[in-house]
């Protein structure tokens, strides 16, 4: 079942533009930026979408640092992001990093696989079908 989002128009225009995805992220933090980044990978069509000017959350926002723990237990997109990080820095991987080195990695993910991105769009309603949202409305900056 395809996804809906309508794009709302400035409040002059009587019209608005639809697209039709498989699957709509909303929310460009580091986890919507690899949920769509998945979703392309798996063969759906997708779009991401941030109410916000700013991509990555708190990963491009000043947090960077990660709390490793296992480091064995991190495995897929998340360990490819620092193996990315550390290719900036000259390592094989790299577990700290400056915000824009995260900002750059996620836009190069975004850019290699060919997401679209809604920046600064914010919800402003939604339509169910039965238990499952069909279809959003996000308003233009």
């Amino acid at each position: 079942m395809k996804f809906l989002v309508y794009l709302l128009l400035v409040a002059l225009s009587t019209q608005a533009q639809t697209l039709t995805v498989d699957v709509c992220v909303y929310g460009g933090t580091a986890g919507g930026v690899m949920a769509a980044i998945a979703a392309k990978r798996s063969g759906k069509s997708v779009v991401l979408i941030e109410p916000s000017r700013h991509l990555g959350g708190m990963t491009t926002g000043g947090l960077g640092a990660t709390d490793i723990g296992n480091k064995i237990a991190i495995t897929g997109l998340a360990r490819d992001f620092y193996r990315r990080v550390g290719q900036h820095y000259g390592k094989p991987e790299q577990w700290t990093f400056e915000p824009h080195v995260a900002k750059e990695i996620l836009l190069n993910y975004l850019a290699d696989d060919a997401v679209p991105v809604l920046m600064n769009h914010r919800l402003s309603g939604a339509r169910k079908a039965n238990t499952r949202i069909a279809a959003i409305m996000v308003e233009p900056p």
